[in-house]
């Protein structure tokens, strides 16, 4: 689970665990698309 936060340049961020962005094969850096399916969900997908 993560837990959603706001930072002080009025941001909300989360961050992503470890084992799911090594799982990903995701590096430091990349740029990951955010899509809304038709249910509300939020997709990831490095683009």
């Amino acid at each position: 689970m993560v837990k959603l936060q706001y930072d002080n340049n009025q941001q909300f961020k989360i961050t992503l665990p470890k084992p799911i962005v090594i799982a990903k094969g995701w590096k430091k850096g990349e740029q990951l698309k955010i899509e809304i399916d038709d249910n509300g969900n939020i997709i990831l997908k490095k683009e």
